[in-house]
């Protein structure tokens, strides 16, 4: 397989242990549960893991760290935002539990050769079904921005909020040089079959502004992920305006929490402004605001990837939409995009 992946849990049986522990981030008696599970495994993570919440538990004093131990794990099990809270301090915050979501980092690199029919990508060709189309606006060709192949990321915790198996292939019309807009049209195609797939070639010559980009190989790399919160402006009478303003009220942050915050987003998702990813939040790079509408969930975002020489406007990001409602339905018919 060239798709590679990242993973948090490395011993059998040990993805559903984990899920049980994000599930509820916040009770740290699944922590207790999980830290148990690996000490009866012979993992020495168990015992370390025990000694953070031991720590966590007096309420006070920097918690234990050992970067001997996977940083992907940390991560992904919560040492790491355990360990910033209490630093911060936003150990007092409880309600930020309730916004932790896991994601997937994702990593381009350009292929040596041609990758196979059906794995996970960013650029070249598409696979598509035979007789789909290639999206088009008014007649002129959509960039084929990649796909995901949601078997390849099947042992990832983000699995569980997505189809078992399938390919989602991500589009969009780049108008940039006509109407100003990134993505002034777009499609998603979700195929549950990716046996029936095949190598699609464009039908004909491509616009100004789209074209078919490098074929990139894909890592993806789990982590969690807290979401874009506006501290700057919460004062102001217009912060109810934000969502991002709106977002930090609900969490229970104030303005003297800011740089401690951007460090707790900072660590689980480094240089998350400009950084591909799957699920988790959205994390703006340019727009005022968050780029992702109130009642939607991030579902790719797709940064301005070198390796692929993808440039969204002046470096912007492609943010890839889904109706909260939808995702827990996988229905995937009623995708947003935006970039910003």
């Amino acid at each position: 397989m060239t798709t590679k992946l990242v993973l948090a849990s490395v011993l059998p049986g040990e993805q559903a242990q984990l899920a049980d522990v994000i599930a509820d981030i916040s009770d740290q008696s699944r922590k207790r549960r999980y830290a148990d599970w690996l000490v009866q495994q012979g993992d020495p993570r168990g015992q370390f893991l025990n000694e953070v919440l031991d720590q966590w538990d007096t309420g006070t004093g920097d918690l234990p760290k050992n970067k001997s131990y996977s940083q992907v794990w940390q991560r992904t099990c919560g040492i790491t935002l355990l360990q910033t809270m209490r630093s911060g301090p936003l150990d007092s915050i409880t309600t930020l539990f309730r916004y932790v979501r896991p994601a997937l980092m994702v990593n381009p690199t350009v292929a040596e050769a041609e990758l196979p029919v059906g794995v996970s990508k960013f650029g070249g060709l598409p696979d598509l079904p035979a007789g789909t189309p290639w999206p088009d606006f008014k007649g002129e060709l959509h960039t084929f921005v990649g796909q995901i192949n949601l078997a390849e990321i099947a042992a990832t915790q983000v699995s569980r909020e997505l189809p078992t198996a399938g390919l989602l292939s991500f589009f969009v019309f780049d108008d940039s040089a006509n109407s100003g807009l990134v993505a002034v049209d777009w499609k998603m195609i979700f195929t549950p079959e990716t046996s029936t797939v095949q190598r699609r070639q464009p039908d004909k010559p491509f616009g100004e502004c789209n074209r078919l980009v490098p074929e990139c190989a894909l890592e993806f790399e789990e982590t969690l992920d807290l979401p874009y919160a506006s501290l700057y402006d919460l004062d102001s009478n217009y912060a109810d305006q934000f969502l991002g303003c709106r977002r930090a009220k609900q969490i229970g942050l104030i303005k003297t929490h800011d740089d401690a915050y951007e460090e707790a987003r900072e660590v689980l998702m480094p240089n998350r402004e400009e950084r591909s990813h799957l699920l988790g939040w959205s994390h703006p790079n340019v727009s005022a605001d968050d780029p992702v509408s109130e009642g939607f969930r991030n579902l790719l975002t797709v940064a301005s990837e070198r390796a692929c020489e993808m440039c969204w406007s002046d470096g912007h990001q492609l943010y890839y939409s889904i109706p909260e409602d939808d995702l827990p339905q996988h229905r995937f018919d009623r995708i947003a995009v935006n970039d910003g």
